[in-house]
């Protein structure tokens, strides 16, 4: 399988620019790991888990707004 290239292109996220990298490492730990333990849990979450979900929706809200040009 072939490597994918990691592209240096700066994404705005929240209050920083990322990498692309960096910006998937970020949506693994706010939205998988909470995703995850829901799953395990039967439907039930951990209010830490709920905080992280509601922070990766605001992030996601407002970076397509601004590559849309909404805001």
């Amino acid at each position: 399988m072939p490597k994918i290239k990691k592209p240096q292109t700066l994404v705005k996220w929240g209050h920083q620019e990322v990498t692309a990298l960096e910006l998937f490492k970020e949506l693994d730990r706010l939205v998988c790991d909470p995703v995850r333990s829901l799953y395990e849990m039967d439907g039930d979450m951990y209010l830490s888990d709920y905080r992280k979900l509601s922070d990766a929706q605001w992030k996601i809200t407002v970076a397509l707004d601004k590559y849309k040009g909404d805001k």
